[in-house]
């Protein structure tokens, strides 16, 4: 057994241990993130795309309203295609439809993928897109969150035939 002035200093011999051992615990765990990371992007680095759409690229854009829906099976998984018209300053996409309605919101870029056709970009006329200039810079120099998974309206109103 212990007197109680031995416990106390071994006690404080390990408190004065203590920042040591967190700092070498915070730069092995910092280690491992990083590590971590790192694998992930080489396992993935065939599915991972950073697709750079310039404006006149056709694309399609992917179904998320049918993601949790029980009968998703015979749905559509993407929509469109669609024409890229700009993109704004936190990274999703102004597109519209071919007859130059433009979307409301902008949509997030990871649910847009290029469209294979014949040719890769389609010339847009100023006088194409239903929104005035104003409207279309307004919308290019939001960066708050993009059209997301559930709070969109056109693509549900479409699966629902309204």
């Amino acid at each position: 057994m212990l007197s109680t002035a031995e416990l106390i200093a071994r006690r404080a011999i390990a408190l004065q241990k203590r920042p040591q051992q967190l700092e070498h615990l915070r730069s092995e765990v910092f280690c491992l993130r990083v590590e971590a990371a790192r694998k992930f992007e080489r396992d993935n680095r065939f599915t991972i795309r950073n697709f750079d759409f310039k404006a006149g690229r056709l694309v399609l854009m992917r179904n998320t309203a049918i993601e949790k829906s029980l009968n998703r099976k015979m749905r559509a998984r993407y929509l469109g295609p669609y024409v890229v018209v700009s993109r704004n300053r936190g990274g999703a996409y102004i597109v519209a439809e071919l007859n130059g309605a433009v979307f409301d919101r902008p949509v997030a870029a990871f649910r847009l993928i290029p469209y294979l056709a014949r040719e890769d970009v389609i010339p847009l006329p100023p006088d194409a897109l239903d929104i005035d200039e104003e409207r279309l810079r307004e919308m290019e120099q939001f960066d708050g969150p993009a059209e997301g998974d559930d709070d969109y309206a056109l693509v549900a109103e479409r699966d629902n035939g309204e």
